[in-house]
């Protein structure tokens, strides 16, 4: 899945420095405070991920998205149909 914009993005994560674009994509973000129910307040950030071709096959399909998350918070994260390799 890629990073994919949206229209009520407000901020842009670039990839840590240790990390090129290569690695780690730009993430269009909205950073915001929740307003309402029992969240309200707290802090919150929204991003959004378009499947490719052979990802939307595999969400028809039934496959669970993992979402992983590099290092102690976001960004860097990334989003996988089916669990994704080489992790414990």
């Amino acid at each position: 899945m890629i990073p994919a914009n949206f229209p009520e993005a407000n901020t842009r994560f670039k990839a840590p420095a240790d990390l090129d674009e290569s690695q780690c994509s730009t993430i269009p973000a909205y950073v915001g405070i929740l307003q309402g129910g029992n969240l309200d307040g707290a802090g919150v950030v929204i991003t959004a991920w378009q499947p490719s071709a052979e990802e939307r096959l595999a969400l028809a399909a039934g496959e669970t998205i993992f979402l992983g998350i590099m290092g102690d918070g976001l960004p860097p994260h990334f989003l996988s149909v089916g669990f994704p390799g080489g992790v414990a």
